[in-house]
């Protein structure tokens, strides 16, 4: 089994030292819960204020500070420059703090385009014998990642740390389904709340078929933790056989 807690955030724009308060508050809480991995939406530090961003060169340290002080490993979305560079970018902290996978963007939405830079690799964590991607939001509209983050870099659940916006809490949803039945994997849909900017909520989990685990019907600050378990794997590609039916030499003539 895997356990994740899901931590559903407003993010206040720009107001780093808010932010990291309000996480630091959230880990306190929840390292002492039964849990494996404890996962913080996209930006959750900065967001999406570029300048505040631009002088928060700090956020991966603080994660790693924090996930070594409570022994507790995170995963969370945070912008990380190099050199000159910026990018929207997912990590996974262990318990002693240590860097184990990073993740940087690949479909950069609307504004984001200013600032970020596009990521061009896809990554999987080894992590207590789970194989864990990491994908980014706007992400989730593309099988063309997700299909090969599975079947390529065989990962067993997806982790979409999220800022999708209000109004479109149905579509996050659905997206959520649809990658995980396509692949037959578990997704993680996690998005932010609703701060003084508006987003849709609505953090969802899906399982291997499809199916929902859990979804958080809100758009405020909420948490839920939710065990996924190896054999639904197995189980979902045996009643969805999709993988052998792909017919590769075709699509690319198409």
């Amino acid at each position: 089994m895997l356990k994740l807690g899901i931590v559903q955030m407003s993010v206040l724009e720009g107001k780093v030292e808010d932010n990291c308060r309000k996480i630091k508050k959230a880990v306190e809480s929840h390292a002492a819960d039964d849990i494996d991995l404890l996962c913080f939406p996209e930006l959750c530090i900065s967001g999406y204020d570029f300048e505040s961003a631009a002088l928060s060169d700090r956020e991966a340290a603080f994660f790693s500070e924090l996930a070594a002080e409570y022994e507790i490993a995170i995963l969370a979305g945070i912008h990380i420059p190099e050199g000159e560079k910026h990018y929207d970018t997912a990590c996974l902290w262990d318990e002693k703090g240590e860097l184990q996978g990073e993740y940087r963007k690949i479909h950069l939405w609307d504004t984001e385009n200013d600032f970020f830079e596009k990521g061009d690799e896809l990554v999987t964590v080894p992590f207590r014998g789970w194989n864990i991607g990491m994908l980014i939001c706007a992400d989730y509209g593309f099988p063309e990642v997700s299909t090969p983050l599975a079947q390529k870099k065989n990962a067993d659940v997806m982790i979409y740390p999220s800022a999708w916006g209000a109004g479109w809490e149905d579509l996050f949803t659905t997206c959520s389904k649809m990658r995980a039945a396509e692949n037959q994997v578990y997704t993680v849909a996690l998005n932010r709340a609703s701060g003084d900017a508006q987003y849709c909520g609505n953090s969802t989990v899906s399982n291997p078929d499809g199916s929902t685990l859990m979804r958080l019907w809100t758009a405020d600050d909420a948490y839920a933790r939710v065990v996924l378990e190896k054999e639904k794997l197995e189980e979902a590609k045996k009643g969805i056989p999709w993988r052998n039916m792909k017919r590769y030499e075709l699509y690319n003539n198409i």
